[in-house]
């Protein structure tokens, strides 16, 4: 067996990596959000429909 020391090295790097994507998607969905409530998006007419 490998040592604890060792096993946890490996495991905590995949843990913070994991736990970052989430983080990066509600980013990207709150900027979108604030996009569109300062009006910085375009809106849809109906021609784009």
């Amino acid at each position: 067996m490998i040592s604890e020391q060792i096993f946890y090295l490996f495991l905590f790097p995949w843990i913070i990596f994991i736990a970052t994507i989430p983080g990066s998607v509600m980013t990207y969905l709150f900027a979108g959000l604030a996009a569109q409530l300062l009006n910085y998006l375009p809106e849809k007419t109906e021609a784009d429909a």
